[in-house]
């Protein structure tokens, strides 16, 4: 559809300008429902087509047969509304069919509107089907969950013109496959990191014909959007069809997706498929298509990709570095107002410049109570489980999440992420004390369900004994929790715990370990803890380290005024 532009509103705003417009849609059948949408688009003062039009370009997938369209236009800035119901044939089309004739001569406008998005039509062609040779790879998603060791991935391909399937784990090449099985076995480590794969099928001149990406050890949390559409390496002059896949975690829903072509946001999408149609400058020139994903909560990712760029342009991933701090008194209270000015943070001996530094008390909380029930917390268990249902009623809001792992001989999830603490009182309802303890695996299991979780995280573990007989060594879990980046804090009930490594576990997490021999002092345990967690400091500093090298990364961070002490973790890896 087109708006003339001497028709619409401008919106002024300090500097800004703009033309804004909402697109709302139905498409009915035989009277009823079968699909709706909505779209907003925004134009910038000089955008192509101002002098004349403005184009708002929308894409839709039918099944042949016939449709009532309605479509309504609103002009936000003015208020002005334009509404059009028509009638909508959609043919059955078959490959090789020819293309059929307009009922009605072209217009040069329509001419004009082929010409520039043709390369954005091919795409949708593609996408939907109608080239039934179009190349295409799917990874076989491996079965169960926390991937280690030995594992055999496979890629299924279709289509025609594919010459070979090249893999990469973590951007980095593995093997290149010429003909089926398109397999690759992969080392994943002895314990389960999140590791990303892609296979690209390639044709006989090397250049990518389609890809795949799976995200291996996610844990159901990943957020991401990938643009599968343009790819890298490709050249595109007239138009383009952005083409994004997003994945929310599980629980959670995608609530839009913005398209932007530079800094200019093209389209904004409400629902899937997230495809949309751009128009470029003229020339071919080097410009980039970005596409943000945003969750209900307002939680954002984003993924960019570079449109005809020269091949030695040289792309750096700069780390943005999050430390959620807890600095406390001689007294051990949560010390308040601090700002940055008030801290100073090495990254492997090197002065940092802090970017931010903010509480975290009204930020989302992902916080996990994995509570041990061998049959030594028999007498235990019922105070435990008290001062844990107090914790999330003291501690838990609309924004926040929070799980129950209980754990003996195997953790066990027994509530997922909510924030329904009348499910997470069912969760600790009912447990009983039996069999041994697996502190090992436990910590390690916990720690793997964060996996994708963003923002403040913290795990409550507590146990009243040593690990019996874990699949994972302390070793494992140890270094598995320097990676996760969770802050952990550890509860030593009794005198049969290991002192020295539930102190090093939180040490190393930027936690706080606590040693009781009553367990009616959980209560006041788990209610310091809630208020270390909401007196938290969210400190950013962008890394100087560039190299790119996976090591770890060594983090001290200190205060600036006496008689304070900073809990965060020790480091981590890029």
């Amino acid at each position: 559809m087109t708006v003339a532009a001497a028709d619409a509103a401008e919106a002024r705003l300090g500097e800004h300008r703009s033309y804004d417009f909402l697109l709302n849609g139905e498409v009915l059948r035989d009277g009823v429902l079968f699909d709706s949408f909505r779209y907003k688009f925004d134009f910038p003062p000089g955008a192509p087509g101002e002098k004349a039009t403005l184009p708002l370009v929308f894409e839709r997938w039918l099944r042949p047969g016939d449709y009532t369209l309605v479509v309504k236009v609103e002009d936000v800035n003015s208020g002005k509304l334009f509404r059009v119901e028509q009638p909508l044939a959609v043919p059955a089309v078959e490959r090789d069919m020819p293309a059929a004739r307009p009922e009605t001569p072209a217009t040069p406008e329509d001419i004009e509107r082929a010409r520039l998005l043709a390369e954005a039509n091919s795409a949708i062609t593609a996408i939907v089907g109608l080239e039934t040779d179009a190349p295409g790879v799917h990874i076989v998603p491996p079965q169960g969950e926390m991937q280690t060791g030995m594992v055999r991935l496979e890629a299924v391909t279709s289509g025609a013109g594919i010459a070979a399937v090249t893999f990469t784990l973590d951007g980095k090449p593995v093997l290149t496959k010429k003909k089926p099985p398109f397999s690759v076995e992969l080392d994943l480590g002895p314990i389960p990191h999140t590791r990303t794969l892609v296979a690209a099928a390639v044709g006989a001149d090397g250049a990518e014909l389609a890809h795949d990406r799976l995200v291996l050890n996610s844990a159901g949390h990943r957020f991401r959007v990938s643009l599968l559409e343009p790819r890298r390496g490709k050249r595109y002059t007239g138009s383009l069809l952005a083409h994004a896949e997003a994945e929310a975690p599980e629980g959670e829903e995608v609530a839009r997706v913005e398209i932007y072509l530079d800094e200019q946001r093209v389209a904004t999408l409400f629902q899937p498929p997230w495809t949309q149609p751009v128009a470029l400058p003229p020339g071919g020139q080097m410009a980039y298509v970005r596409a943000v994903a945003y969750l209900t909560d307002g939680s954002s990712t984003e993924d960019l990709v570079f449109l005809n760029a020269p091949e030695n342009l040289e792309e750096m991933h700069v780390d943005l570095v999050e430390l959620h701090a807890t600095v406390l008194d001689r007294d051990g209270h949560p010390v308040p107002g601090l700002t940055a000015r008030d801290f100073t943070v090495r990254e492997d001996g090197r002065p940092q410049e802090i970017a931010r530094c903010e509480t975290v008390a009204d930020r989302p909380l992902h916080a996990a109570v994995a509570i041990d029930v061998s049959a030594s917390m028999d007498k235990s268990l019922a105070a435990a489980q008290q001062a844990a249902l107090r914790f999330f009623q003291a501690t838990i809001r609309p924004k926040d999440r929070a799980a129950v792992i209980p754990f003996n001989d195997h953790p066990t999830l027994a509530v997922k992420f909510t924030n329904d603490v009348t499910a997470l009182a069912g969760g600790l309802a009912g447990l009983k004390a039996e069999r041994g303890t697996a502190l090992y695996d436990t910590i390690v299991f916990t720690l793997y369900y964060f996996n994708g979780v963003k923002g403040q995280r913290a795990i409550l573990l507590l146990s009243d004994g040593k690990d019996e007989g874990s699949r994972f060594t302390w070793e494992q879990a140890i270094e598995f929790a320097r990676r996760a980046g969770v802050t952990i804090y550890a509860i030593g009930l009794g005198d049969e715990v290991d002192k020295r490594k539930l102190a090093r576990l939180a040490e190393e997490t930027g936690g706080h370990a606590f040693f009781l021999r009553d367990p009616a002092e959980l209560a006041g345990i788990y209610e310091r803890i809630q208020r270390e967690l909401r007196a938290q400091y969210l400190i950013d500093y962008q890394s100087t380290n560039t190299s790119g090298a996976g090591a770890f990364r060594a983090v001290d961070l200190q205060p600036t005024r006496r008689g304070l002490e900073v809990k965060t973790v020790r480091g981590y890896y890029p």
